[in-house]
């Protein structure tokens, strides 16, 4: 690229000093731009068109360069007025775009969306166009440390609490403790850092000591190079409002648990007695009960007997001469 950027720009001192062509300059609006991470942003370089555009003749280049990087990379380049996307480079394929719409107006627009910490960096816009020219714009990134998860908890076996904060944002940022009467306790704190795959550092801070139950304390993410600081608040009442729910529960669990054994062994009583009972009855009476068009069988015998006692007695009656009645 830069062999490419000497030969054009040799191209046009040539044509200057033969006195074929005016001098072709790229002009900038805004030399830096500082974008929230995840935002867009729209970088702008301007250029002669001589009353209108001829796009065959125009070629748009833009690259960035990252310090400490040995090589830039191409964000979009736009050759004899067509694009050309083999050169771009994978970081910002779907993400970075040139407003064409513009160019006839000899605005060179590059969109970014979703710029992530890694698009920071110095840009190069390159424009030939009956001349050759260039100039630099720089993008800073930041990214606040906006959300703060925190954490409280009991050291096991131990009457101290840990407490802790965590978030990510970039620059790095310094963490700091303190609480309700503004008492630094920072010193007490253990704080490590990571990098995320998007360039954003993810902090976290833990702060172990005694702290007086029912005091409030704050972790404050301090980001020195943009000035700027989020905090969260901790309180010990949320460490024992979980202790009270802990013991709530239990009584929950405790309570069904007592009725059931105390009311399990009357239930075994009730369920034995009915079933002495059921097998004591006689057999007949189930029987009876399951068929009610089952017969007496005692009576029948009974009714049996009574009728040939008294046949029997009418007969001898009869034998004798007379009838007793």
């Amino acid at each position: 690229m830069f062999q490419i950027l000497k030969m054009l720009l040799l191209e046009t001192q040539v044509y200057v000093l033969s006195g074929e062509r005016e001098l072709f300059t790229v002009e900038v609006p805004q030399q830096l731009y500082t974008v929230e991470y995840g935002s867009n942003v729209t970088m702008e370089c301007r250029f002669a068109v001589n009353g209108s555009l001829n796009l065959g003749l125009l070629t748009v280049v833009w690259e960035q360069k990252r310090q400490g990087q040995p090589k830039s990379k191409e964000v979009y380049t736009l050759r004899n007025g067509k694009t050309f996307p083999p050169s771009q480079h994978h970081d910002y394929i779907g993400r970075a775009a040139l407003l064409h719409s513009e160019l006839k107006l000899g605005r060179a627009i590059l969109q970014i969306t979703s710029v992530k910490i890694t698009d920071a960096g110095s840009y190069l816009c390159l424009i030939d166009y009956q001349g050759v020219d260039y100039k630099y714009i720089t993008l800073e990134v930041k990214a606040s440390y906006k959300r703060i998860n925190t954490q409280v908890m009991r050291k096991p076996g131990e009457d101290k609490v840990v407490f802790m904060c965590q978030s990510e944002g970039f620059p790095l940022a310094e963490v700091f403790w303190q609480n309700e009467k503004n008492f630094n306790l920072s010193g007490s704190a253990n704080t490590t850092y990571t990098l995320t795959a998007d360039g954003r550092y993810n902090v976290t801070s833990i702060l172990m000591f005694k702290p007086n139950m029912g005091e409030n304390y704050s972790c404050v993410f301090w980001n020195k190079e943009l000035n700027g600081a989020t905090s969260a608040h901790i309180s010990t009442l949320a460490l024992m409002s979980t202790q009270h729910s802990g013991q709530k529960s239990l009584i929950l669990f405790i309570i069904p648990m007592g009725v059931m054994v105390a009311v399990l062994p009357s239930a075994l009583i009730m369920f034995q007695k009915r079933k002495s009972f059921k097998n004591g009855k006689p057999k007949k009476e189930r029987r009876r009960k399951l068929n009610p068009n089952l017969k007496d069988e005692n009576r029948d015998d009974f009714n049996s007997q009574t009728e040939a006692v008294y046949l029997s007695t009418v007969t001898e009656s009869r034998d004798s001469g007379s009838v007793g009645l």
